[in-house]
Order: structure tokens, then sequence, then C-alpha cells
């Protein structure tokens, strides 16, 4: 029988969620007792964050897994047989394709071994991700944590004390553009650095990621517009850059802990 090779995407067990984002895959999965994990390759680079589960793997640094954090970091053409030997468990899988590969390659020096990432940082992004694809989180903070994620690789130094100038015009574009379905590659172009670049130094300079200073924009924008105009929540909801009214209440009420309409009545009676 032929061994098995698995496309961008593609990982073995029984699939919850996917997301294809701008080059990325997104998946969380469970481990398939009715399957037998064999031998096989995976076409693109990738990573495994294991959620729950005894997982066996061949990443160096890894080994036998219990139910802990742990992130892998898998090189294109990896050939393994890491498995759940127990048939249960759970796990969330990064895909990241050819071309995206070898953008961040241009900043960054991936392992060209299969390696265990144990930097905290990393796997706190890797949570995120994971999280924000359950959610059905927006296309533009799922790109941007997938690229910090890549960049976590970088072994180049960042030495700026201050936000460079390049970075004031990144933001400026993120809060100009607010309602719009912006990409990282867009963002980057208008402040003329690499994506996965911008997505390390947004944060480190401003605490977050380029999707949720979006999202903070939109909301504020949002707030203003309850509290000054006596225009519809609907169609606020569509001026900021909300998918529709329901989506600008469940961030209203994440954000401000009351509805648009109970915050509207505070300032206007």
């Amino acid at each position: 029988m032929a061994q098995p090779t698995l496309q961008h995407g593609e990982f073995f067990g029984m699939r919850e969620v996917r997301r294809d984002v701008a080059g990325f895959s997104l998946s969380i999965a469970t481990a398939d007792p009715a399957r037998q994990v064999a031998r096989h390759t995976h076409e693109d680079a990738h990573f495994i964050l294991l959620l729950d589960g005894h997982y066996l793997s061949s990443a160096r640094g890894a080994g036998h897994l219990h139910a802990e954090p742990a992130l892998i970091y898998n090189p294109p053409g990896t050939t393994h047989e890491d498995t759940f030997p127990e048939h249960c468990g759970r796990f969330a899988g990064v895909s990241v394709s050819a071309a995206r590969f070898a953008e961040a390659a241009e900043v960054a020096a991936p392992s060209e071994a299969a390696i265990r990432m144990w930097e905290p940082g990393a796997l706190a992004i890797a949570h995120r991700i994971a999280a924000s694809a359950a959610q059905g989180g927006d296309t533009l903070a799922l790109e941007a944590l997938c690229l910090e994620l890549v960049g976590a690789f970088s072994r180049a130094h960042v030495v700026e004390r201050r936000p460079p100038r390049w970075l004031a015009r990144a933001r400026e574009v993120l809060h100009d553009r607010s309602r719009d379905e912006l990409t990282m590659a867009e963002v980057a172009a208008a402040a003329g650095v690499h994506p996965v670049y911008l997505a390390r130094m947004f944060r480190r300079f401003f605490g977050c990621t380029p999707g949720e200073y979006v999202r903070r924009c939109r909301i504020e924008r949002a707030a203003q517009l309850v509290r000054t105009t006596g225009r519809p929540l609907a169609e606020i909801a569509t001026a900021c850059g909300f998918v529709d009214q329901s989506h600008m209440t469940r961030t209203f009420a994440r954000t401000f802990a009351t509805s648009p309409g109970a915050y509207r009545r505070q300032y206007r009676g």
C-alpha cells in the first residue's frame, strides 16, 4: 500500500473545525478511534498544538506527551507516524501553504527538523489561534496570529526601542480603513515591510494584533455613533464594519458589559 501524502490543511482525525485564511489552514480535530494512523507525509509545513490526550511524536524534544501544553513544528515534507496511541485525544493544526512558507522564510529561519517549541509566547499564540478559529474569529486577526506563529522562528533580534515610523503608518491604515476587510499583505504593503515583521512588531509596541486593533477601532466608532446619533443600530453596525447588528451587539457586550440600546439610553435618555 502506497504511503499517503497529506495535502494542505489535511490531518488524520475527525475534524471539528476548519478555517482557511490567506494561505493558512486551521483545523481542530479529535483522534479517530476506528482508524490506525500509518506512516505518512505532510506536503506543507505545519504546527500541531496538543489540546488533550496522550500524543506520541518523533519531533525533537517531544516524545511522549500527556495532556500537557505542547506545540510541535513539522517542516515541509515531514514523514512520520505521530499519533495518539490510545486512539483518543484532541489537537489543533495550522498548515502553512508553500507560498506563505517561502514568504516567511525571507525574514525567519525555520528549523529544518521537526521540533517541539518551548517558547511560552509561541504556545500562547497557538492557543489563541485555536480559540479564534473555534469561535469564528475574523480573517485579519487569524492571519496576523498565524504570521506571529511563523515569526516565532525568527533568529533576528529586534533592537528598536521606539515604534518605527512605518509602524505608525500601518496603524493609521488600520484605523482609517477599519470598516474594510483588510489583509495583512495590504497593510504591510502600505507600510513597506514584510507581513511577518509587521505582525511581530505590531504586538511588541502596541500589545495586540492588527486584527484586535481593528476590532477596537470598530467598537469605539460604533460606541460614538450610538452615543451621539439616533441612527438605527443596524445601520451603525454596517457603517462600522460589523457583519450585522447581532455581531456588533455581542462585541458591545464583551467590551462595555451592556447592550448598544442600554448604552444609548444612558446618554440620550
